[in-house]
């Protein structure tokens, strides 16, 4: 079955113009499948353009299961949902129909076929308007309406979901959206006044009767960890099948789920909420939250002063909490604030004195119990980071200007994986584009927690890296850590996209080192120049596809998921080797944890990790076929150190290095498509 829809000639490729059957899809379908029969675990590394997504999704809906699909962004999660499975929806009914009693199109009754399979969106609760936030917003500014929140308006009475992606033309730092948002603090389940009509409730509704539910790493883990808590708890629906796409972010994701987090944003947003609560006494409301408000600021502003100056070009810093951080004031303003939590907790408790304060009809009582429980919640999570940290979990704090946060999080995640993963019941799929090192998966292995107990394939891109793509090293540069090499780095990275006619992207591993590129590049460029942080993600993205000749300068968040086929990118700039940095507070704790088990922290874990960060940035060049183009990184010692040959071993090893800038040039004489020229105003200005 799964030859007829992906084979030569087959059902995709009769169905969509100009797609052509590819052997490596069609051979990573099938193993799925086998590993789906004989409920395997399956590591399966898939190289760019191999078709990944359908090669799991047609055996899992062929296999009649329960399937979970996790994605490890938003994006692919919608693209899943509103490209792909609507294609395989059609063309899997001409397949499935038959099979059914629908030779022709319809029944001997006349009756038109079922759809072959349903599916379904679950997210977090953040991407979902909640109507009761929404009733009090348009309350509480029925006399001074808002453009934003008249669109959320009319969105919500016109959208089946209430999903926010849906919500094309709300900026991503709005407001307004944090006050009207589903969270898991302020949902109060049935007994609210909106729940038949709560767009989370038909979220999961929906997801309950789907044959396939996608999900995203963050919520597939965030249930995880509720219920290696509390087993009978959960958020997604029971199910058969997991298969996790982006399976290289799973470390780090699951790394949240599985420690604790409080923050003053947490912090402020329950003061809010208590001083906006409309059945409570408003006068003790308001105090409350006054009260509480400024506790967490102060013990917000106690912290701050422990803290070491940010690095530069950057106002975070991250740091393991000192062994001396709760004396003196800290601690302090830690009782203040916890006796504070512990009242308010109190006094909201359900049946306690808010609900009889507030004569509640019923309905609001679960709020008010709710913002009870968020406030001993808080108050317990903030007891666990203050009491004395144990050996497998490292305490550590970062500050911005505008917030604190407390974390505690787990050294190595493997082990609560495992037992996380033994969780599900039936087979579970692991794919990326990057998941092998030098061609061995040792490293994901251990980091997951799977050692001995997966499988695994790999299927190499199709694409012809021999005749599509040039890496290039600047050998001759400074070291990384000469003070010389930001800039040094900038005018070569400024030569390169002289020579590319700009559609370039430049990957940077800090801010310091964008900032100087910036400053250099806009004196001596004359290509539209974008930047990180002057528009959101998706409008640069944009930006950079209908601009062509446009160059993006991005860090660490743009090294992956990044895709821009087609004259828009011909050029990557890597700046160096992306290291994980070391005085970072977990990735310390981790190379610590490392030494004191006698194995090799830097062959080991930061080795490893970088190899499969440089793959991931490589692989923003070569999107299709028809691509052609250049990866530079800037960084030498992939040619100069003995690790450099780990490293080149995890790119493609068909494509031609060079460390002369004659041969870029050549290259792109030969190989790539001149430039047409850029647009004046090809979208929107921000």
């Amino acid at each position: 079955m799964i030859r007829e829809v992906l084979g030569p000639g087959g059902l995709v490729a009769s169905a969509l113009p100009g797609y052509e059957s590819r052997p490596g899809q069609l051979a990573m379908a099938e193993r799925i499948a086998e590993a789906l029969k004989r409920d395997d675990r399956l590591l399966v590394e898939a190289g760019t353009g191999t078709g990944k997504t359908l090669a799991y999704l047609v055996p899992a809906l062929l296999s009649g299961r329960k399937v979970v699909i996790s994605t490890g962004t938003k994006t692919l999660q919608d693209q899943i949902a509103t490209v792909d499975l609507p294609r395989l929806q059609q063309i899997l009914t001409g397949v499935l129909s038959p099979a059914l009693g629908f030779e022709s199109g319809r029944d001997d009754a006349g009756n038109a076929p079922p759809p072959p399979f349903t599916w379904a969106v679950m997210k977090g609760l953040g991407n979902y308007v909640c109507l009761r936030r929404l009733g009090e917003q348009q309350r509480q500014l029925s006399l001074t309406p808002t453009p934003e929140l008249d669109r959320i308006l009319a969105f919500a009475g016109e959208s089946a979901t209430g999903d926010r992606a849906d919500l094309l033309d709300l900026p991503d730092d709005a407001p307004l959206w944090r006050e009207i948002a589903a969270t898991p603090e302020t949902r109060i389940g049935p007994r609210c006044a909106y729940f038949e009509r709560c767009f989370v409730t038909g979220m999961r509704r929906r997801a309950a009767e789907a044959q396939l539910v996608v999900v995203n790493h963050h919520l597939f883990f965030a249930d995880l960890a509720l219920r290696s808590q509390w087993p009978e708890a959960q958020v997604l629906p029971p199910y058969e099948v997991v298969i996790f796409d982006e399976a290289h972010q799973i470390e780090e994701i699951a790394t949240e789920f599985f420690g604790l987090h409080v923050s003053t944003q947490r912090l402020f947003a329950l003061a809010r909420d208590v001083g906006r609560a409309a059945r409570l006494p408003a006068q003790r409301a308001h105090s409350a939250a006054t009260r509480l408000q400024g506790a967490a600021a102060a013990l917000a502003d106690a912290l701050r002063d422990r803290l070491p100056a940010p690095r530069p070009g950057t106002d975070e810093v991250r740091v393991p909490m000192p062994d001396d951080l709760w004396t003196g004031v800290p601690l302090r303003r830690y009782h203040e604030l916890d006796t504070i939590l512990e009242e308010v907790g109190a006094w909201l408790a359900f049946d306690g004195e808010a609900v009889r304060d507030a004569n509640s009809d019923g309905n609001q009582a679960p709020e008010i119990a709710g913002l009870g429980r968020r406030a001993n919640a808080l108050r317990a999570e903030l007891g666990g980071l203050v009491d004395v940290a144990n050996r497998e979990h490292v305490r550590w704090i970062a500050g911005t200007p505008r917030n604190v946060s407390l974390h505690t999080s787990p050294i190595d995640v493997g082990p609560a994986l495992a037992r996380a993963f033994d969780l599900c019941p039936g087979p579970i799929i692991f794919t990326s584009a990057t998941l092998s090192v030098a061609g061995s998966f040792s490293y994901l292995r251990e980091r997951l927690g799977l050692q001995d107990a997966a499988s695994e394939a790999t299927y190499p891109s199709p694409f012809r890296y021999h005749q599509q793509a040039l890496l290039y090293v600047a050998a001759d540069l400074p070291e990384p850590n000469d003070e010389r090499f930001p800039l040094a780095a900038a005018e070569r990275a400024g030569a390169l996209c002289q020579i590319a006619g700009g559609r370039a992207l430049l990957l940077f591993t800090s801010f310091r080192n964008l900032r100087v590129a910036e400053a250099y590049l806009r004196a001596t460029l004359p290509f539209p120049l974008l930047v990180q942080g002057e528009r959101p993600r998706h409008r640069l993205l944009a930006e950079l596809r209908a601009r062509v000749g446009s160059v993006l300068l991005a860090t660490q968040s743009f090294w992956e998921g990044v895709d821009v086929p087609g004259d828009a990118l011909s050029l990557v700039v890597m700046d160096r080797i992306p290291f994980a940095v070391p005085d970072d507070p977990l990735t310390a704790a981790r190379i610590s944890h490392i030494r004191a088990q006698g194995g090799d922290p830097f062959g080991g874990f930061q080795l490893p990790r970088a190899a499969l960060s440089l793959k991931q940035g490589f692989g923003r060049l070569i999107r299709s076929h028809a691509d052609t183009g250049v990866v530079a990184l800037l960084d030498g010692r992939i040619a100069r150190r003995p690790y450099g040959a780990t490293l080149y071993a995890s790119l493609p090893r068909d494509c031609p290095r060079t460390e002369s800038l004659d041969d870029v040039a050549l290259f792109f004489a030969r190989s790539v498509r001149p430039a047409a020229p850029a647009p004046a105003a090809a979208v929107e200005p921000a």
